[in-house]
């Protein structure tokens, strides 16, 4: 008789038991089939996920990174948003996401051909990969295309879906007419006012604009770091819902409480301070630092031309500028940590007080995440009878022979060395790493820039170019090079190029946030 073991699905233990039976019927075999369950205590199950052909992609990304414990939380759920969305915001362009969109549709359309070719004829592992991800080109595509509508780029040109916010003179209420160069534009409304609000996604007029570089700039590299902060601190939440799974207290008060609190007091108050700064009316605020034309400041102080804004300003704030003049985030995110309690250029009272505050709570909370564990298993472990007691580095998973000649004592001393210095290797990867990750997801924003950049200058230099030389030749010359161009750069090498790096900001940014506890 011989006899196996190995794991199954639960759920297809009965088509297991059916397919045995089956078996042995057909090759007319005597007695009867047996499949029974092992006697406790098991190892630790492996895992499997059901999946189908729109998640298996997803999986497949997951699973290359590392696959997730026994009953742990499947990131491939949450890949599934994340990495279309990440890719949309690198190659955001509605006329390049519908490319991409439309050749999703047709691996989409040409998929049951291509499978009874498999049938026939064998399959073809390269073409059968680009196959297996149609659903994510698809999903890629329309992420792409929505943040294009977002940015409002189409082939590097702006579309004037609604009336823009803005007018200069000869415009009549868009952005269409001839308009000079050097020429002021107005808010066709009053600021804040739904009248001054572009509909959806950025205003035209900034395409336009000779500060479009500086604003695009702006806006993208904000919108990286705060969807960096989101899906980071997301992953580390993921990893506390596993610890209250498993009922692990020490990973969740000692490990996830620490990392979400420094987290919170550093990063996701800097995504903070960039809403504070979009939502605040610095029309009025910097009215509220200036000197009347009767002498006198906005609160009825007298004053002169000569005073500084500290003194005009209204708000009193404190710093350089009262809170009457708009920051610059990058240096007062920086002095938060190099010169604590002091910020030049406030946009709230108390902020210098409230930056140190939320600067000692997380410095505090990284002696928790470095000794809080390994100090806790040690008592745990002392507090044991010796009879029962276990080696303390089990607790991390590290093994240990236990037919050692090893002193006991020696042995525990060891062991909690073990336990410390894994402790302390985790700590500074996420400390260092929640500081690196932030800094790596500006990625977006520069992937985002050089395709943007790109389109535009292919766009300039042949189209533009050949359009203004009025010449039926020169077009068709010019359009079959701007294709031809477009296709190998933005359709294909720019392409894979932010695919990689949306993988690369999941596997190493993400995944190494909510690694298994």
């Amino acid at each position: 008789m011989l006899r196996g073991e190995g794991w199954i699905v639960a759920s297809a233990e009965v088509d297991a038991r059916t397919l045995i039976s089956q078996t042995h019927a057909a090759m007319d075999l005597a007695g009867a089939s047996m499949l029974s369950q092992v006697p406790l205590p098991w190892p630790v199950p492996p895992t499997s996920f059901d999946v189908n052909e729109f998640t298996y992609a997803f999986q497949e990304f997951v699973d290359t990174y590392g696959v997730p414990r026994y009953k742990e939380i499947n990131p491939a759920l949450f890949t599934a948003v994340t990495f279309p969305f990440l890719f949309g915001m690198m190659y955001g362009d509605i006329g390049h996401g519908a490319c991409i969109l439309l050749g999703g549709i047709y691996l989409l359309i040409t998929h049951p051909a291509y499978r009874r070719c498999v049938s026939s004829a064998g399959e073809n592992e390269m073409l059968g990969g680009v196959y297996a991800s149609r659903y994510m080109l698809i999903t890629m595509g329309l992420c792409a295309i929505y943040v294009g509508f977002v940015y409002n780029d189409c082939f590097s040109l702006a579309l004037a879906l609604f009336d823009s916010g803005y007018l200069w003179e000869g415009s009549k209420g868009s952005v269409a007419g001839s308009v000079d160069g050097g020429a002021e534009a107005n808010l066709s409304a009053p600021y804040g006012s739904t009248g001054s609000i572009y509909p959806f996604g950025v205003d035209p007029a900034w395409h336009i604009s000779s500060n479009e570089l500086l604003f695009f700039n702006s806006m993208k590299m904000k919108t990286a770091v705060i969807f960096g902060v989101v899906q980071m601190t997301g992953g580390i939440f993921l990893k506390g819902l596993n610890a209250l799974y498993f009922g692990d207290r020490a990973v969740f008060w000692l490990e996830f409480m620490p990392m979400i609190i420094f987290d919170f007091c550093l990063f996701v108050y800097m995504a903070v301070l960039i809403f504070t700064k979009w939502a605040i009316n610095w029309d009025r605020r910097q009215l509220m630092g200036s000197c009347g034309i009767d002498g006198l400041t906005f609160d009825q102080r007298p004053c002169s031309d000569g005073d500084s804004l500290k003194h005009k300003c209204a708000l009193n704030f404190g710093g350089e500028t009262g809170g009457c003049a708009p920051p610059n985030l990058i240096n007062q995110l920086i002095n938060i940590a190099l010169n604590p309690g002091v910020v030049d250029e406030p946009m709230y009272s108390g902020q210098g007080s409230a930056q140190s505050a939320l600067l000692a709570i997380a410095f505090l909370s990284v002696p928790v995440l470095l000794l809080g564990k390994p100090v806790y298993i040690y008592f745990q472990h002392a507090s044991q009878p010796a009879s029962a007691s276990q080696p303390i580095s089990t607790q991390i998973e590290m093994d240990q022979d236990s037919t050692s000649s090893e002193d006991p004592k020696s042995k525990e001393v060891h062991s909690f060395s073990e336990v410390l210095i894994h402790q302390c290797i985790e700590t500074i990867e996420f400390v260092l790493g929640m500081v690196s990750n932030t800094a790596s997801y500006l990625r977006l924003w520069a992937l985002s820039l050089a395709h943007t950049e790109l389109a535009q200058v292919f766009w300039e230099k042949i189209m533009r170019t050949a359009i203004n030389a009025n010449s039926i030749f020169f077009v068709f010359v010019a359009y079959s090079t701007f294709a031809v161009v477009t296709a190998a750069v933005l359709l294909a090498m720019d392409l894979l190029e932010c695919f990689l790096h949306a993988l690369r900001l999941h596997w190493v940014r993400y995944s190494s946030r909510k690694a298994s506890h």
